[in-house]
C-alpha cells in the first residue's frame, strides 16, 4: 500500500467542540519580554526593535552603514493572496545601538522571505520572483522595482525562497527551498527554463548571470570563513554542504553523491530542553489522540515536544564581539519550542562534525510561546542578531485538524514582531561602522577585520565600485593580511577585479593556513591552463598534511585536463581511494582522461589488489566502454531536472472508485483488531511504508497522516490519486536503449536520478542515458486496493493504523 499524501476531505461527522479547552494565550509586552529569557552565563539579550517599529520579521540584512533591512511576512501563513508584505528600513542615528526610526522602504508583497544589500539597493526574495528594489530619490521608498528571476515555488509557505548571502566568489547565494523552482531572466522569456529540485542558486548581482548550486535545506543557510556552506531541515537542524554543483554535474557519466551531509553528533533530530509551556492547543491535541477521540498521531510517546521539528535559520557565528572560543559555532532556532541550539564544529576528514554544547538546556530559550526566532545574522557591531517573529501560532494550517484549528487564530501576530542581539555581559557599544563612505583604501583594510561582516561588506563594496587603484594594496594584502581570512578575501577581491594573477597564486598556493590553500587551488582553476608554475605548485599538493587541500584538489584538477592534471588524479588515488570523498571527487573530474587512468592504475597491483582501488577501477572500466560507444562531442543537458510542478496534482475522480469508499466507510465506525492490522500491514503495505520497526519509506509517514483522521487515512487508501504530494508522484523514464523505469523520485543531482518503485528497488539513471522523462501525476499506491483487503481487514487495518504511537 502506497498513500499519496496531500489530499484532504472535510470531515463526516459533528465536530466536538474544545473551545473551553483553548483559552487564548496573551502576547507579552516588549517591555517586559526581555524577563522571558534564559541565556547561559556570560551573556545578555537586548531589545532593539519591537512593534509597531517592524512585524513579523523573517529575514534581515544591513547595509554598509550599519542600517537595517527587514522582510516582514505579515501575511503567514493563509493571507498570501492579500499582499501584506512589506520591507522595512530602521535606522540608529544616535548610535546607541536601538533602531530609532523605521520607514517602510517597499509593500504590497505576497510572503517576502530573504533579503540582502547591493548598490544601494536590496535584492528581495518574494516567491515567485527575486526583486530588485532601490530608493532613488533618497525618500526612503523604493522607486525602483524590478523583477530579476521569476518561477520559484510558492507550494509550502514554510519552505520558500530564502536566505540571501554574499559569498567568498562575489555573489549572491540563495536557498531555493524545498519546492522546484522554473525560472529564466526576465529578459529570456522565450529562452529554454532552467528547472531546480533540490539544488539551490547564486547570481553574480552585476551581470545577474546564475547557475545551480548544491544544497536543498528548507529555511536557513549560512557560510563560515572560510567559505564553507551550512544549511538545516525541520528534522535535520545540522548539514554541510560537501561538494559544488558545477564539479558534480561535469561527469554525465557518474552519478556522484549526494552533496549534503547531515553531521549533528546527536542525530538529525536531536533533543531540545524547552522552557516554554507546551501551547494548550498542543496538549488538547495529544491527549485526545492518546485516547483515539481525534485523529492524528501521538508524538513522542504522549508529549508534542523535545526535539527538533522546526529547525530554522542556522548561522555561523563569526563576529568580534563574543569570547574567541565561539567564532566558526553553529546557532540553529527550533521556532516551535522557543529556543536557540547551538553546536561545536569540529573537523572531521572534509566535513565537521557538530557536538552538542549546553547540556540539558540550550544557548537561549523563552517561557513566551510567542517567541518564534526564525533568522539570524551576525551585525557590525559583533552581536548575534535575533529575527522573532513573534506569533501566537506558527504551525502548516494543514498539518492542524479542523477539531482544533477552528478554535485558533492563525493571525494572531501580523501586528507584532521584534528583533534582538546577544551580546556579552559587560559589552560596551562601539562606534558606528559607516563603510558606506569609506574610502577604497579603507574597504581594502577591511578585509582583514575579526568581524565577518565587516570583511563581507568590504568584498562587496570592493566589488560594487570596480576600483582598480586598490590592487596593489589588495595583492599586498593577499601575501600579509594578519589573518587567513584577510588572505583570502584579498585573493577573492582580486579575482572580482580581474586582477588575480600567477604571482600572487603562488604565493597563495604555499600558504602556512590550509584553507588559504584550498581557496587558492579553486581561484587558481581557470589559470593554471596557461601557467607551467601554477601546474607544478598544483601537484606538489598531492601530498599536502591537509585532507580539505587534497579534497579541493581533486576537484580542481578536472577543470584544466591535461598530462599534468591525469598524473595528479593518478597520485591522489594512490593515496586517498579508501577516502570516499575524494574517491567521488576524483571521478567527477574524469569526464577526460578516464581511459588513462584506467591503464595507468591496473598496472599498479597494490592499488588494485585493495577493494577500494578494484571499485574504483570497475567504476572507471564502465565509464570508459559507455564512452566508447558515444560520440563524445555531443552536448549533454546537464541542468534538466525532472519536472513535477510546485504543488500536488489534481487528478479526476472516477464515478467507480467514489462508489468503492462509499461502500468502505462504514469500516470507519467499527472496533477492529489491531494485532491483525498489524499483520495485514506487514503483508500488504510495508513494502512502501515503514512504521514501528518494520517496512520501506518509500511513501509517507502512515504516523504522521494520523493527523488527518480515519477518513482521509481510508480516502486516500481506496483513491490514491485524486492530489498526490510533488513528493511521491511516480515518474516514468525511458532509457535511450530502450529501458523503462517507473517510481518516485529518491535523490536528484546534476547527472542522475535515483526512482525508487514500490518493491522498494532502486534504479540510479545517468541523465545522458534518459530519452525521456514523464511525471505521471499518480502515487505508486495502486487504485484496487480494495481487492485485497475486505471490509473486515480493512476495518482491522485502520484500527491498527489509529493505534499507532
Amino acid at each position: 500500500m502506497l498513500i499519496g499524501y496531500g489530499g484532504s476531505l472535510a470531515s463526516l461527522h459533528a465536530e466536538p467542540d474544545y473551545a473551553d479547552e483553548l483559552p487564548r494565550v496573551p502576547a507579552t509586552e516588549p517591555a517586559a519580554a526581555i524577563n522571558t529569557f534564559q541565556l547561559i552565563d556570560g551573556f545578555k539579550i537586548e531589545l532593539v526593535a519591537a512593534e509597531p517599529q517592524v512585524t513579523d520579521p523573517v529575514a534581515m540584512a544591513f547595509d554598509e552603514n550599519g542600517n537595517l533591512f527587514v522582510a516582514e511576512m505579515r501575511g503567514y501563513s493563509e493571507q498570501g493572496a492579500d499582499q501584506m508584505g512589506r520591507i522595512r528600513f530602521l535606522e540608529d542615528n544616535d548610535g546607541d545601538g536601538l533602531f530609532d526610526r523605521s520607514t517602510v522602504f517597499a509593500d504590497r508583497m505576497s510572503w517576502p522571505t530573504a533579503v540582502t544589500c547591493y548598490d544601494g539597493g536590496v535584492f528581495v526574495g518574494v516567491a515567485p520572483d527575486l526583486l530588485y528594489l532601490k530608493d532613488e530619490n533618497g525618500d526612503r521608498r523604493a522607486d525602483r522595482r524590478e523583477v530579476v528571476l521569476s518561477g520559484f515555488g510558492r507550494g509550502n509557505v514554510q519552505r520558500l525562497i530564502n536566505s540571501f548571502r554574499w559569498g567568498l566568489d562575489n555573489r549572491i547565494h540563495l536557498v531555493v527551498g524545498n519546492d522546484s523552482a522554473i525560472f529564466r531572466p526576465d529578459d529570456q522569456a522565450s529562452g529554454q527554463p532552467m528547472q531546480l529540485n533540490g539544488r539551490d542558486l547564486a547570481f553574480d548581482p552585476r551581470t545577474l548571470e546564475y547557475e545551480p548550486t548544491s544544497g536543498g535545506g528548507q529555511f536557513g543557510m549560512s557560510f563560515n570563513r572560510w567559505g564553507e556552506k551550512f544549511v538545516c531541515s525541520n528534522s535535520d537542524h545540522l548539514q554541510v554542504v560537501l561538494a559544488e554543483d558545477r564539479y558534480l554535474r561535469r561527469n554525465p557519466y557518474q552519478a556522484g553523491g549526494a552533496p549534503r551531509r547531515s553531521i549533528a553528533v546527536d542525530g538529525p533530530q536531536a533533543p531540545v530542553y524547552r522552557i516554554s509551556p507546551v501551547e494548550a492547543w498542543r496538549i488538547v491535541r495529544t491527549r485526545l489522540r492518546v485516547a483515539k477521540a481525534v485523529r492524528g498521531p501521538v508524538e513522542g510517546g504522549g508529549t508534542p515536544a523535545g526535539y527538533f521539528t522546526s529547525a530554522t535559520g542556522i548561522t555561523i557565528y563569526e563576529g568580534d564581539a563574543w569570547p574567541d572560543t565561539y567564532r566558526g559555532w553553529a546557532l540553529i532556532a527550533d521556532v516551535g519550542s522557543n529556543l536557540l541550539h547551538r553546536k561545536q564544529l569540529q573537523p572531521d576528514g572534509v566535513a565537521y562534525l557538530g557536538h552538542r554544547v549546553d547540556q540539558q538546556t540550550e544557548f537561549l530559550s523563552s517561557t513566551d510561546i510567542w517567541f518564534r526566532p526564525v533568522q539570524f545574522c551576525n551585525g557590525p557591531d559583533g552581536a548575534f542578531y535575533i529575527a522573532d517573529m513573534y506569533r501566537e501560532v506558527v504551525e502548516h494550517p494543514l498539518s492542524l485538524p479542523p477539531e482544533i484549528k477552528r478554535h485558533l487564530d492563525l493571525n494572531s501576530g501580523n501586528d507584532r514582531g521584534r528583533i534582538y542581539r546577544v551580546v556579552p555581559t559587560d559589552f560596551k557599544q562601539p562606534r558606528p561602522t559607516r563603510l558606506g563612505s569609506a574610502s577604497s583604501q579603507e574597504l581594502v583594510a577591511a578585509l582583514d577585520h575579526p568581524n565577518a561582516w565587516h570583511r563581507q561588506t568590504a568584498a562587496r563594496l570592493i566589488y560594487q565600485r570596480q576600483d582598480v587603484q586598490v590592487v596593489p594594496a589588495l595583492q599586498q594584502l593577499a601575501a600579509q593580511a594578519e589573518l587567513p581570512e584577510g588572505r583570502i578575501g584579498a585573493l577573492y577581491a582580486l579575482e572580482g577585479l580581474g586582477a588575480l594573477n600567477e604571482r600572487i597564486l603562488l604565493t597563495a598556493l604555499g600558504d602556512d593556513h590550509p584553507q588559504v590553500r584550498r581557496n587558492g587551488i579553486r581561484l587558481a582553476e581557470s589559470y593554471a591552463p596557461l601557467s607551467l608554475p601554477l601546474r607544478e605548485k598544483l601537484l606538489t599538493l598531492v601530498d599536502d598534511p591537509a585532507i580539505p587541500v587534497r579534497y579541493q584538489l581533486a576537484f580542481s584538477l578536472g577543470e584544466w585536463p591535461s598530462s599534468e592534471s591525469i598524473a595528479g588524479l593518478i597520485a591522489l588515488a594512490r593515496r586517498d581511494i579508501a577516502n570516499k570523498d575524494i574517491n567521488g571527487a576524483l571521478l567527477s573530474s574524469l569526464r577526460n582522461g578516464a581511459q588513462l587512468v584506467l591503464l595507468e592504475l591496473n598496472e599498479d597491483q597494490q592499488f588494485a589488489s585493495t577493494k577500494e582501488g578494484q571499485a574504483f577501477l570497475d567504476t572507471l572500466r564502465e565509464q570508459v566502454a559507455r564512452q566508447s560507444d558515444a560520440d563524445d562531442t555531443d552536448e549533454v543537458m546537464v541542468f534538466e531536472v525532472s519536472g513535477g510542478g510546485q504543488e500536488p496534482i489534481r487528478n479526476e475522480v472516477s464515478k467507480e472508485r467514489k462508489l468503492v469508499y462509499d461502500a468502505y466507510r462504514s469500516v470507519l465506525g467499527e472496533p477492529g483488531n489491531v494485532g491483525r492490522g498489524r499483520e495485514l500491514f506487514k503483508q500488504s503495505c510495508a513494502s512502501c511504508h515503514k512504521l514501528e520497526d518494520f517496512g520501506q519509506a518509500i511513501g509517507p509517514n502512515l504516523a504522521a497522516m494520523k493527523n488527518r483522521g480515519p477518513e482521509v487515512l481510508l480516502y486516500n487508501t481506496l483513491i490514491p490519486n485524486q492530489e498526490v504530494d510533488p513528493r511521491f508522484q511516480t515518474r516514468l523514464v525511458v532509457t535511450g536503449d530502450g529501458q523503462i523505469f517507473s517510481g518516485v523520485i529518491q535523490q536528484e543531482t546534476a547527472t542522475s536520478v535515483t526512482l525508487i518503485g514500490a518493491d522498494g528497488v532502486t534504479n540510479t539513471i545517468l541523465r545522458i542515458d534518459i530519452e525521456e522523462m514523464v511525471n505521471t501525476g499518480k502515487s505508486l499506491m495502486p487504485s484496487g486496493f480494495e481487492n485485497q483487503l475486505s471490509k473486515a481487514k480493512m476495518t482491522d487495518l485502520m484500527a491498527y493504523l489509529m493505534s499507532l504511537r
